[in-house]
């Protein structure tokens, strides 16, 4: 292909720039542009207009325009005539220049990106490019940031643009079905062949078939005679057989031998018109995936899946094959088996590396959240044609990938059930129809793999400890599937992203730098460390929230480890790498720093594991082991193992000891240490890789005084030492206090309640719920305390169009509506300035305290 330069670009609005004859490269404000690079569009500034010019090429044959990657929508003129439009950001595609080719050539491009600032409403489909917490002024920020931050999505040319020239018969693609039959390989190819001239065309097709690794191999050769009528399209279907073919394995399992399939297509004079090649593998899945069931195997072996989600980097134009590589190696590293490209289709080359790699990957089409919510007819419309079309496209793109394993359709997506909160979104099920169609499309496409409606449906995001619950809730879970599970962490102190969210200290709590670079300051004060106010410094703050997310980061995988196909098939961390310099739940950030919970998480996932499982305790917080005096300690041990080459007799040894006894300093503490001491051993017959974990032994201790132990357990297989570990834990009588419920930030305060609605009633008071989030619903309004004082008795309503009502369990808050609130006390507000404060809990938004005033 021959790369186009030379570029100029011009800023307008969206529906702007064919007046101004910017198709005829005509206009003001052109400037000197590279290509590609991904740009951001903002509100009055969301489409780019590209122009270049070039010499008629010296080929006698077909001119193709290719562009490898635009955002969003895309056109293209030749010397002012439309060549076409393309809708999608991840794949190659391009246009016939030959008819309209001059000697002095002109291209414009114009791309198109609308920003969409309510998210529940949005119809484009760019998955975390417009919604979500993985891009730069997260969802979750709620359109309250000041100047200079803006809403923004991505827009423009981001993969290379060039010229490729090819004779009158194109290929447009070629579907490879490789499977094993009687123990050979078999490989079904079909190609579909387009004629650009409109004349009849003879000619021919030629498949080679050869081995990526083994060289020596003689390829396998095959020819079809084809006739195209003028302008016509011919789908040709192929079958080879492949004696000795090798099977291609994750890479805990074995080897990955690849494969290629070459297709020439020539004309009858012999000479070739085009030719595409492409790679593919032998593996076989076999899964039974249902509502609570899971059931995975590859290549007729049970798989747990040790995992991480994946969303590399917000700019698709600086993922590099060398950063692939790079990321992948890891993965591996960390004992990762399985990426989760969580709602974005990726470069090619990355699905090529995991390919070689053995990486196995959940894919999912680019849809997030809602879509369409309230809107009008032709935008659901619009919204359910380019899904559909994406989704052929994506699928078309990555079918021939070994790699990937699964199809996912929307990632969490209004309707799941775990999505209550969102309200009335929820309760129409928004979405749900396209999600259910587009499984089925998946299912009729490809039936090599499973396909999901959503992620979230009959796996979990369980982002326990972080988003909802405690951490100690991880423990108690029992799913058959994890495909989200973390917390966030600050990026390390010597990390480059702090040159981009400025290191300066102190930094407020609700801060609009920390808040657009990702930081959810709600979860940090309710399940967290704290918020920056809490702590001194800034160094001693990113080691505490590292060292939360490790902690729970490792708990949670560990845990999920234990129940290895007794329910649960997978544990996948939310995220291996921040998707851009931020603040985020990435184990490693943005600048590929990483955080401790890199290494936790490496361990946790090691693939022969022992596991100590607390019994009878209290979480401490953020996060600790606290066991009371009065309860024996217990512990189960618990062996998993995945590794395929290790087997035969172990042994479990333990031995529990007192650190430090409460109070104790110095010698006495090291003399108490000594004596006190527990130990024991277990034999046990080591799992196979394929079978679930299990139990070793069950320690019980009486440990009565008070202080700091420490549990420390190693694995002997074949007299071998294979894994150690450890568990600390306080056992102390004093529990900690409940933690007090924090103040919103203001911006969050803000978007919920008109903080100055507080008004007198002849009954008692009252105040304003506005929402200016997202859909929601309150699921609570409590601990009021006016002027200082709490209110003791009390009834709660809420105004409706037919009067007053109780207070329901869970109130729907549109976005928008103003619901009149009222505190039955019996009485009036007295004369003067008057402050409430209520704890409010809308689930998915923020818990906390309220502030709203009013003078009577």
């Amino acid at each position: 292909m021959r790369e186009l330069s030379g570029w100029e670009a011009v800023w307008m609005s969206l529906g702007e720039g064919e007046a101004e004859r910017l198709t005829i490269g005509r206009g003001a404000g052109w400037k000197p542009i590279e290509v590609p690079r991904q740009l951001a569009a903002h509100e009055g500034s969301q489409a780019v207009w590209y122009r270049t010019e070039f010499q008629r090429p010296d080929h006698a044959g077909r001119v193709l325009l290719r562009i490898g990657g635009a955002f969003l929508a895309t056109h293209a003129w030749l010397n002012g005539k439309l060549l076409g439009s393309h809708y999608g950001y991840f794949a190659t595609f391009g246009f016939d220049l030959t008819p309209y080719l001059k000697p002095e050539n002109l291209l414009v491009i114009c791309c198109e990106s609308p920003v969409e600032t309510q998210p529940e409403k949005k119809r484009h489909v760019m998955g975390i490019f417009n919604d979500g917490e993985l891009k730069p002024y997260p969802a979750s920020a709620y359109s309250s940031l000041p100047e200079p931050y803006r809403w923004e999505v991505p827009v423009g040319i981001w993969g290379p643009v060039g010229l490729e020239y090819i004779g009158p018969i194109a290929v447009d693609w070629m579907r490879l079905n490789p499977q094993f039959e009687a123990g050979d390989g078999r490989l079904e190819v079909e190609a579909r062949l387009r004629n650009l001239d409109g004349r009849q065309m003879d000619g021919q097709v030629e498949l080679v078939v050869s081995s990526v690794v083994n060289k020596a191999a003689a390829p396998l050769r095959l020819h079809r005679e084809v006739r195209l009528a003028g302008g016509g399209e011919q789908t040709v279907s192929m079958r080879l057989a492949l004696p000795g073919a090798r099977r291609w394995e994750p890479w805990r399992f074995g080897e990955r031998p690849m494969y290629r399939a070459e297709l020439a297509a020539r004309t009858a004079g012999g000479a070739e018109s085009t030719r595409v090649e492409d790679s593919f593998g032998f593996r076989e899945i076999k899964w039974d995936i249902g509502p609570r069931r899971w059931n995975f195997a590859v290549n007729g072996r049970p798989m747990f899946l040790r995992g991480a989600c994946y969303a590399p980097s917000y700019r698709l134009d600086e993922l590099t094959p060398e950063r692939f590589d790079a990321d992948i190696r890891l993965a591996k590293e960390a004992n990762i088996d399985a990426l989760r490209v969580l709602a974005n289709v990726l470069p090619l080359e990355f699905y090529r590396r995991a390919d070689e790699a053995g990486m196995l990957l959940l894919q999912e089409l680019p849809l997030l959240g809602a879509y369409a919510y309230h809107g009008r007819g032709d935008d659901a419309r619009f919204f359910e044609v380019a899904a559909r079309e994406q989704q052929a496209e994506m699928v078309e793109l990555l079918r021939n990938r070994p790699s990937v394993a699964m199809w996912v359709a929307h990632d969490d997506p209004p309707w799941l059930a775990g999505n209550a909160e969102l309200g009335d979104v929820n309760a129409v099920r928004q979405n749900h129809s396209i999600d259910q169609e587009l499984r089925t499309e998946f299912v009729r496409m490809d039936k090599t793999r499973p396909a999901l409606a959503a992620s979230g449906e009959i796996d979990e995001h369980a982002l326990l400890g972080w988003a909802t619950g405690s951490w100690r809730a991880i423990t108690e879970a029992e799913p058959v599937m994890v495909t989200a599970f973390g917390a966030q962490a600050l990026p390390s102190t010597d990390s480059p992203v702090w040159e981009q969210i400025d290191a300066r200290w102190p930094v407020a709590d609700d801060d609009a730098a920390w808040r657009f670079a990702g930081f959810q300051p709600v979860n940090w004060a309710e399940r967290g460390v704290g918020l920056p106010s809490a702590h001194s410094d800034l160094e001693s703050y990113i080691k505490s929230s590292q060292s939360f997310q490790a902690n729970l980061v490792r708990l949670a995988a560990e845990h999920l480890r234990t129940r290895k196909f007794e329910p649960c098939w997978g544990a996948f961390a939310y995220h291996l790498i921040d998707a851009f310099p931020g603040i985020g739940f990435g184990l490693v950030d943005g600048a590929r720093r990483p955080k401790l919970a890199l290494e936790a998480l490496g361990r946790a996932f090691k693939a022969t594991r022992l596991v100590i499982e607390p019994l009878a305790y209290d979480p401490d917080r953020p996060f600790g082991i606290i066991q009371r005096p009065a309860v024996p300690f217990g512990a189960r041990l618990i062996v998993v193992n995945d590794d395929p080459e290790l087997a035969g007799p172990g042994v479990v040894r333990w031995t529990l000891m007192r650190e430090r006894r409460a109070g104790r300093r110095g010698v006495s503490r090291i003399a108490d240490a000594m004596q006190r001491k527990f130990s024991g051993a277990a034999d046990l017959e080591l799992p196979t890789a394929f079978e679930p974990a299990v139990s070793a032994t069950t320690l019980s201790a009486p440990l009565e005084v008070e202080g700091d132990y420490r549990l420390d357990a190693s694995l002997l297989v074949v007299g071998r030492e294979v894994d150690r570990t450890e568990l600390r834990f306080t056992v102390t009588s004093t529990l900690p206090s409940p933690a007090p419920r924090p103040e919103l930030p203001r911006y969050l305060a803000e978007g919920l309640a008109d903080l100055a609605s507080l008004r007198t009633e002849k009954d008692g008071l009252s105040f304003v719920l506005e929402n200016r989030t997202r859909p929601a619903v309150v699921a609570g309004v409590g601990g009021l305390r006016l002027d200082g004082v709490p209110l003791a008795r009390h009834d709660i309503q809420v105004e409706t169009h037919a009067g007053r009502a109780p207070f329901p369990r869970h109130l729907d808050m549109p976005v928008g509506r103003r619901m009149r609130i009222h505190i039955v006390t019996g009485e009036p507000l007295g004369v003067g300035r008057h402050s409430l404060d209520a704890d409010i809990t809308v689930p998915g938004v923020a818990s906390g305290r309220i502030v709203i005033s009013g003078t009577v």
